[in-house]
């Protein structure tokens, strides 16, 4: 492995969690120095070579690690996020990698908040969408770049887990509704198709957006854990910038495992056909009907470390934040469509928004709800 490529160490918030451990183990395999901080007990079988816990919240975030990865709910973040803007604003220099959603469900004021601040200070912020980062989305942006001419005509996108088997433990973590906590994978690497041919978001949304999905209710193993219920299951369709992309997002028991992607339209006048699937151990690319070289058993999360230090050596901030890269104005899209998914659930009729800039000031639904139960 080339250590160029590599960040000399990455620290770790939330590291017994499941996410966590992901990128602790991914880090030991690269062998970057990890510093870990979790106020819970630390896991029995966790190996902890090459890891330095921190168990002092504050002393943590002075670290000088390279990247610090927030595995952290929304609700849990804010100390960390203010702490590192602080020493951003100074000049120190690291990125930060944050997971999803942007934002709490109800707290779309938050988006505002991270945008205002990052604008403040010369903070690397990238959000955690695995399939971004991972050399097979490359391979099809090129694919796509390779033609004068794109359409992509319809998508496919699969993520699906069960998460009401009260046999794993993992089902046990609260979760957020399933177009804030899944679906947004999948507008994330919509997105990034959309916006592949030219480089940019703008063009995606400039002839509006479509929104129309049923949900079903989440049933968890542990019901009293949650103040009301979450949705566990969307068929969604969103339909932008001349695609109809067609959402199919589950955890409900006896779920498919599978984060697979069909990918249709013209290149060029001629048709395409990409399918692709993600899921760690099962790992393909076919192009119009041609096996591309793929590893099945590749780490999505070494891919993360990898590539997000590579946009870090060889980007500019400005490049960063302006381009069709998993930053803040990217995941800010990605939040707003999460919450445009939700809301169409709930009328359970289509909802349509005319341009961007009404998108970028659009209300969802749960602020909406929080602010009539307030009154």
């Amino acid at each position: 492995m080339d250590k160029a490529v590599l960040p000399s160490s990455i620290a770790i918030a939330g590291a017994w969690g499941y996410i966590g451990q992901k990128f602790l183990h991914a880090a030991q395999r690269l062998g970057v120095g990890v510093y870990a901080f979790d106020p819970g007990p630390i896991p029995e079988s966790l190996d902890l070579a090459g890891v330095e816990r921190v168990t002092d919240e504050a002393t943590f975030y002075t670290l000088p690690a390279q990247i610090f990865h927030l595995a952290l709910h929304p609700n849990h973040r804010r100390y960390a996020l203010e702490t590192l803007f602080t020493r951003a604003r100074a000049g120190e220099s690291f990125c930060i990698l944050n997971e999803k959603p942007m934002a709490e469900p109800d707290k779309p004021e938050h988006c505002n908040w991270i945008r205002q601040q990052v604008e403040q200070n010369e903070a690397w912020l990238a959000y955690d969408f695995p399939e971004l980062f991972d050399p097979m989305t490359a391979r099809i942006v090129d694919f796509l770049r390779g033609h004068r001419t794109v359409q992509i005509e319809e998508v496919h996108l699969f993520r699906s887990k069960d998460r009401e088997n009260p046999n794993n433990p993992r089902n046990y973590k609260i979760m957020v509704p399933i177009q804030y906590q899944e679906t947004v994978h999948c507008i994330a690497f919509l997105l990034t198709l959309l916006g592949a041919h030219s480089g940019q978001l703008a063009p995606v949304f400039s002839k509006g957006i479509c929104a129309q999905g049923q949900a079903e209710i989440y049933c968890p193993p542990n019901p009293d854990a949650y103040a009301e219920p979450v949705d566990g299951k969307l068929e969604g369709v969103l339909e932008l910038a001349g695609t109809t992309a067609h959402l199919h997002t589950n955890f409900k028991s006896g779920a498919e495992l599978t984060k697979r992607r069909i990918i249709r339209g013209r290149v060029d006048g001629r048709p395409f056909c990409i399918d692709a699937d993600y899921l760690e151990g099962h790992k393909y690319l076919i192009i119009d009907g041609a096996y591309q070289a793929v590893s099945p058993t590749e780490s999505s999360y070494e891919n993360v470390i990898r590539q997000l230090w590579s946009w870090r050596q060889s980007f500019s901030l400005e490049t960063w934040r302006s381009g069709l890269y998993p930053n803040v104005n990217f995941s800010e899209y990605t939040y707003r469509l999460s919450a445009l998914l939700w809301d169409a659930c709930r009328e359970q009729a289509p909802l349509r928004i005319e341009d961007a800039s009404s998108f970028r000031g659009y209300m969802p639904g749960f602020a909406r709800h929080r602010e009539h139960i307030s009154r």
